[in-house]
């Protein structure tokens, strides 16, 4: 498996874990209105999770990868994170659009913050999926 796959991988991961994390305990009881502290509090500490996750597992990947972890991308590991960014920015649209245009005449507060975060989060996972299959199915674009 390429290291530029591996690192995907783990992003992925650490995304799903720490905003799985976060949604589960920001919808776990009565949400208040604006600002609420505790829910920054609760972000923070999803934040401080995926970055730990991040980091430790691209700390264990560049150890048992070696030259390859040094190697620039080449022309191939580019034109998949191009086609990863561009299928994830309609995604990413699609929601941010959806969360200014419609959200604030139908809901408020944290609901429009959540489904602001939860536009990013699709797109990001969005691009992880595309890269990783690239990868898989060995795209040479």
């Amino acid at each position: 498996m390429p290291y530029r796959e591996k690192t995907t991988w783990l992003t992925l991961g650490a995304i799903i874990v720490s905003f799985t994390a976060y949604f589960a305990v920001a919808y776990s009881g009565s949400i208040e209105g604006l600002p609420n502290f505790r829910l920054m509090i609760v972000y923070a500490a999803a934040m401080a999770l995926q970055l730990v996750i991040l980091g430790v597992g691209t700390l264990m990947i560049r150890r048992h990868s070696g030259v390859e972890a040094r190697a620039k991308p080449d022309e191939r590991d580019r034109a998949i994170a191009r086609l990863g960014c561009a299928r994830a920015y309609y995604v990413m649209m699609a929601g941010l659009v959806f969360t200014g245009v419609y959200l604030p005449f139908t809901n408020l507060g944290w609901e429009i913050v959540h489904a602001a975060l939860l536009s990013y989060i699709l797109s990001e996972i969005v691009r992880c999926a595309v890269i990783i299959r690239a990868y898989q199915r060995g795209w040479n674009g």
